[in-house]
């Protein structure tokens, strides 16, 4: 490098830039890019110093752009825009290459898809796929910012005019205990019986939990204790061990099911009937690595 010389801007730099614009915090931001904070911060940092400008400033725990940062941003937005279209006018490779950004419960993940991801790896070893793990709400959001390329969504219905999605399978969900628990001798279920009982819920957003959530309201029934746990694994071995009932994807219990461990409660409250969406935003360009994803999701799993 020439002595005086500065580093010119980068690509990634710039992608930082506004990945902590869209999420709202560096925290966020690290974590979705699959960064440490320090990396993200360094980011930053060097922006500032080619640029010689603050682009951030805090207000208590808000983070703000300052004029700079606003101007950056729309500039940023450009060239990431066009060093993407460069790339895909130029490469002329009959091979998808290149990256997918993918959302998913992880439900799907391990008990669904897991054989569709290893196919499509094989098939595609130049595509980097990165898998993030949530819930549609988030997934949502990413799209429509375009921080996201594809997601399945556990819902009963999508009606997103921005959306385009499309219906897999159907996805049954179920109440689960210990064979030990109290409701576990029960012929019926209601919101009713699960007064003074302990619930054990995935993550905030998730259709069946809101649709529990929802019918407990309704009944003015309010349980014992309330547990959110963001990890599968976790809630079924709290279940197992008495803590509470939960309910789950007929997927992620089905093993437990026909062991012994869990058993299925008769509940006769609202529906949890949830489908399986493969969803991306209509406005999307689906490069040639997305356009294989879809085809062979469409070729496995479509029912």
């Amino acid at each position: 490098m020439l002595l005086g010389v500065a580093d010119p801007l980068e690509i990634r730099q710039l992608k930082t830039f506004m990945s902590i614009v869209k999420l709202g915090n560096f925290s966020h931001a690290a974590q979705f890019l699959g960064y440490t904070q320090s990396s993200v911060t360094t980011h930053i940092q060097l922006l500032e110093k080619e640029l010689n400008t603050v682009l951030f400033e805090r207000f208590g725990h808000q983070l703000m752009l300052t004029t700079d940062g606003e101007r950056l941003y729309d500039y940023a937005e450009k060239i990431t825009k066009l060093a993407e279209d460069a790339k895909n006018d130029l490469d002329h490779s009959a091979v998808p290459r290149g990256s997918v950004i993918i959302g998913m419960p992880e439900s799907l993940c391990v008990y669904h898809l897991t054989e569709l991801l290893k196919e499509y790896s094989s098939l595609y070893p130049d595509v980097e796929l990165k898998l993030k793990f949530g819930i549609s709400s988030d997934f949502r959001m990413l799209l429509r910012k375009n921080m996201m390329d594809l997601a399945f969504f556990l819902e009963k219905n999508i009606a997103d005019s921005d959306l385009i999605s499309k219906e897999l399978w159907t996805e049954p969900i179920v109440m689960v205990a210990s064979p030990e628990h109290e409701l576990a001798s029960f012929k019926r279920v209601e919101a009713k019986d699960l007064k003074g009982q302990s619930i054990i819920y995935i993550e905030s957003g998730s259709s069946y939990r809101t649709v529990l959530e929802k019918s407990l309201i309704k009944a003015g029934i309010r349980p014992r204790a309330a547990l959110e746990i963001c990890q599968i694994q976790t809630i079924k071995e709290f279940v197992i061990s008495k803590l509470g009932i939960t309910v789950l994807p007929l997927a992620a219990v089905k093993n437990e099911l026909e062991a012994g461990r869990l058993v299925a409660l008769p509940w006769q409250g609202s529906e949890f009937q949830t489908s399986a969406f493969l969803v991306y935003h209509k406005e999307k360009w689906l490069s040639p690595p997305i356009q294989a994803f879809v085809k062979l999701v469409q070729e496995r799993l479509l029912k």
